[in-house]
């Protein structure tokens, strides 16, 4: 009775994240949160965190996005191809950037300018964009276009009414969840990344099983700060943005 209802998968996850909230916050005080504010490694692990982060997300959703116009009215063998990465985790990628790219001194693995970690979420992300959009490409009526054509409209105003309306919000949808994993994440970083600055992820990990327990409640701290942020985040889309672009879609925005 389940099937084609999202409420038990929205639930299950939301209860995940209270209580992983509730075990954090239980284990740490207002003392390790005003200490990360002057942790030059920790602040040093975000910089470098949000510069792979965002770099990976803003890449990832041009190109997916710019494929999945190209794909949305053909199909072929080269569309069924770009779903092969969805099917390899991080992990096997990153060793797969291991074994291709370690020859490169300027994009090879521990380099520092993190470029084979980005390369490595392009690889698995690009796909997960492009499907994540391509029903939305689909869907669009190209007489809008059209219809802009006639009245004369320059062509940044005809993509914006024919398609940039409808794909706002789903760009932001696929563009938090990418951002919000390669913020945190750990696998590729590991790998791939410079033992300084670690990225956040890698960071915290290390606090949590370097074996000195005075660490640990900073470990906590940072994925209390991490996760309340992105809520915060993710509560502003739905809040704010959503209802905007749902407006601005049926031509009744102010």
């Amino acid at each position: 009775m389940w099937r084609g209802n999202a409420w038990p998968a929205t639930l299950l996850i939301a209860g995940m994240v209270v209580y992983g909230l509730f075990v954090s916050l239980s284990m740490t005080t207002w003392n390790d949160y005003s200490r990360l504010a002057s942790d030059a490694v920790f602040l040093e692990s975000i910089g470098i965190s949000l510069y792979v982060a965002l770099s990976s997300t803003v890449l990832s959703v041009l190109v997916g996005a710019i494929l999945a116009d190209y794909f949305a009215r053909r199909t072929g063998f080269t569309e069924q191809l770009l779903a092969l990465p969805l099917f390899i985790p991080h992990l096997g990628a990153a060793y797969l950037s291991i074994l291709y790219l370690s020859d490169l001194p300027v994009i090879g693995p521990h380099e520092a300018n993190h470029l084979s970690i980005i390369l490595t979420y392009l690889y698995k992300e690009v796909p997960f964009v492009f499907f994540y959009l391509l029903p939305v490409y689909r869907r669009l009526d190209h007489r809008y276009e059209e219809l802009g054509l006639m009245l004369g409209l320059s062509r940044m105003r005809r993509f914006w009414h024919g398609k940039g309306v409808f794909l706002l919000f789903p760009v932001l949808e696929a563009a938090f969840i990418v951002f919000a994993f390669t913020l945190f994440a750990y696998e590729v970083p590991a790998l791939l990344g410079v033992t300084y600055p670690k990225m956040i992820g890698v960071y915290a990990f290390d606090l949590y099983t370097q074996g000195d327990l005075s660490s640990q409640p900073a470990a906590f701290a940072i994925s209390v700060v991490l996760t309340v942020s992105l809520l915060v985040v993710l509560l502003t889309f739905t809040r704010f943005v959503r209802p905007l672009t749902e407006r601005i879609s049926k031509g009744r925005a102010e």
